[in-house]
């Protein structure tokens, strides 16, 4: 029987369980894909890829067997991480609103887990692939964020694509023809709080529709084939001195035994970014340019081991000498993203580079492709700005909102990076109970300890009056 839409937003509202899996088993699978591939590479000529070193399961006590989300939650996840990276060039209707054509895809299942509903296990191959890779950001960066918020509980978790960092200092493509795009992690995810070091975590996050084994209940060819992929992006970057930098390898399956289940393997470390003063340098409030002549062949140091001698490789490498740099970069492209998520386009460009696309957001555009800071919620006593964009359900008209507390807004409005992260951070125990709001707001409603929300509510029938 076909779900009402209030049916179908009040089911994006209630908590639902994902299923998380790592462990030391996983790992050993994982080693075995990644020797089975590299002897098929060399039976065909081809290099050898470069991978993590240690693949280990993530601690019990950052992230259990499961994680309790809304479904709400996870498509906000997905829209705060496709915000900025221009996957449809087309602003934000193909970008952070893309996330809005999964409302029908979530729900729960009789055991109480997020799973796919029958329109979510669309028969058709190209509708599969393309949730495949857009709904495992979404399931991915929720739980590398929780797991990162484990690790640092008394930090704000942010998320940037990593592309759109690295524009600002490297060239992304391959030197040579038919190479395809370097390999670098999909996200940075930053955990940072006023008056320490910030520390930064690679994630890498794919997904698939294999079920496993039912009759071993081992995991699927594809998702291990997926952390091994995992594992080749996180090594094409580094932040300081080599494989010192935490990397999470993610792979969803959909389709997973009894709903949704997360793949999880950790490469441990710390990287920390050196402290911005107020008045010193590397202030996110200061405006950055596009850095050039940073080392890019041949630029990570590996040093000695496993009977090899020290050597250079490629990648992408932050030196020691330019961590002040790029954390301010870092912070200035987040500041980025919450101005983009809240329809701001010439404050967006602002804290963008010429190479990150600050053109493709200072250039005027069409009202049907953009969208701009021109609408507003109240929740409490608390005034969210942001943007709006209308979409249909049948015959059912849905409002989408997103935008920021609108006290946070205007520091990044105003340019106030600095200020937005202290203010941020003392507003977080504040943070609304997304359960109690979702039943006053009358919609599935999602906050994040950035500042940011992410609502849907049915608009009343509107009747035209006879010309």
């Amino acid at each position: 029987m076909a779900r009402t839409a209030r049916q179908i937003l009040n089911g994006l509202s209630h908590q639902r369980t994902i299923h998380v899996r790592s462990s030391a088993e996983l790992g050993v699978h994982v080693d075995s894909a990644a020797t089975a591939i590299d002897k098929q590479r060399r039976e065909k000529g081809q290099e050898s890829v470069r991978r993590k070193p240690e693949l280990h399961p993530v601690a019990r006590a950052e992230c259990e067997r499961s994680i309790e989300l809304t479904p709400w939650q996870v498509l906000h996840a997905l829209a705060r991480g496709f915000v900025l990276p221009s996957q449809g060039m087309g602003r934000g209707l193909a970008e952070h609103w893309l996330s809005l054509k999964y409302c029908e895809a979530l729900h729960g299942n009789r055991a109480g887990s997020m799973d796919l509903t029958e329109k979510g296990r669309s028969s058709e191959r190209w509708y599969k692939s393309m949730q495949a890779r857009e709904l495992a950001v979404g399931f991915g960066l929720a739980a590398a964020e929780h797991i990162v918020q484990q690790r640092y509980p008394d930090h704000i978790v942010s998320v940037v694509d990593t592309s759109t960092v690295l524009r600002a200092g490297w060239a992304l493509g391959g030197s040579q023809r038919g190479k395809g795009s370097r390999p670098r992690p999909d996200y940075l995810v930053e955990a940072w709080k006023p008056g320490e070091p910030s520390k930064v975590t690679f994630v890498a996050c794919r997904g698939n529709h294999q079920k496993p084994n039912k009759r071993t209940g081992r995991t699927r060819s594809t998702t291990l084939q997926q952390l091994v992929k995992g594992s080749e992006l996180t090594e094409g970057m580094q932040i300081g001195p080599w494989n010192t930098t935490p990397c999470l390898m993610l792979s969803t399956e959909l389709m997973g035994q009894g709903g949704v289940v997360v793949n999880a393997l950790q490469s441990p470390g710390e990287a920390l970014l050196p402290l911005r003063k107020p008045d010193g340098p590397g202030n996110a409030d200061q405006e950055i340019r596009d850095k050039p002549g940073i080392p890019y062949p041949n630029a990570i140091r590996m040093p000695a081991r496993d009977g090899k001698r020290a050597r250079t490789v490629d990648g992408f490498q932050v030196p020691e000498k330019d961590l002040g740099w790029f954390g301010q970069l870092l912070a200035r492209t987040e500041a980025a993203g919450l101005s983009a998520f809240s329809g701001g386009g010439p404050t967006t460009a602002r804290y963008l580079t010429a190479h990150q696309g600050q053109k493709h957001y200072a250039a005027p555009t069409f009202a049907a492709t953009s969208s701009y800071q021109d609408a507003d919620i109240e929740i409490g006593d608390t005034k969210f700005v942001g943007t709006d964009h209308v979409f249909r359900m049948e015959t059912v008209r849905i409002e989408a909102f997103s935008g920021m507390d609108s006290r946070l807004y205007e520091l990044i409005k105003d340019g106030r990076v600095e200020e937005y992260r202290q203010a941020a951070y003392e507003l977080r125990p504040a943070q609304h109970n997304t359960r109690e709001a979702g039943q006053k707001w009358n919609g599935p409603i999602s906050f994040r300890d950035d500042g940011t929300v992410m609502a849907l509510s049915i608009l009343p029938v509107r009747k035209r009056r006879p010309l």
